[in-house]
């Protein structure tokens, strides 16, 4: 949603006979009964099925406010990146507990040790990282309109961690209707 809702004012301009009713949730979905479409990470199984067109790579790092770099990181040595500093606070989220976990292994990198604050959901942690109370590991699509913005900043950088987003139909999507234009449309601004 947090990547989804600042650019659907360009695909309603684009297609104003199609109606979306946006519905959030953490958990595999079920189509059908009002959901036609659904864009879900694939970290969870789909029912039998289900038809996926792949949309973009998830691509994680550690984000934090821009005016709290020097605060979070250690100045990085000449050809390597910035290191989290030891008394970082690490920003964790209930709805993806091993984010930080996931995003060592991936980058080769150390975890955080300390165990830092908790939130209930991604969305939040990541309003903390804006509020400069620490750093979070951002997913590249979520955060990217706050990076451009240079309200946060990526001092690692983003790597992929192996799952991606998809749009989920019940049968494959045809060449012409409103579920064919969404799909055109989210292929075309995941780029």
């Amino acid at each position: 949603m947090r990547w989804l809702i600042p650019r659907l004012p360009d695909f309603q301009a684009r297609h104003p006979e199609v109606s979306i009713h946006l519905v959030a949730g953490g958990e595999p979905v079920s189509l059908g009964r009002g959901i036609d479409l659904a864009i879900r990470r694939d970290d969870f199984p789909r029912s039998g099925g289900t038809h996926a067109v792949p949309l973009f790579p998830e691509r994680i790092g550690p984000v934090c406010r821009t005016d709290k770099i020097a605060l979070f990181f250690n100045e990085a040595e000449a050809g390597s990146l910035p290191q989290l500093r030891k008394d970082a606070i690490p920003l964790h989220t209930r709805t993806r507990p091993n984010a930080w976990e996931t995003w060592g292994t991936t980058a080769d990198r150390a975890a955080p040790e300390q165990r830092g604050q908790v939130f209930e959901h991604f969305y939040i942690s990541l309003q903390a990282a804006i509020a400069g109370i620490g750093v979070a590991i951002g997913p590249w699509q979520l955060v990217r309109d706050d990076i451009d913005n240079g309200i946060l900043a990526a001092p690692c950088g983003f790597i992929e961690d192996g799952t991606a987003y998809h749009l989920l139909s019940p049968s494959a999507i045809g060449d012409h209707g409103p579920s064919a234009a969404l799909r055109d449309w989210l292929l075309a601004e995941s780029i």
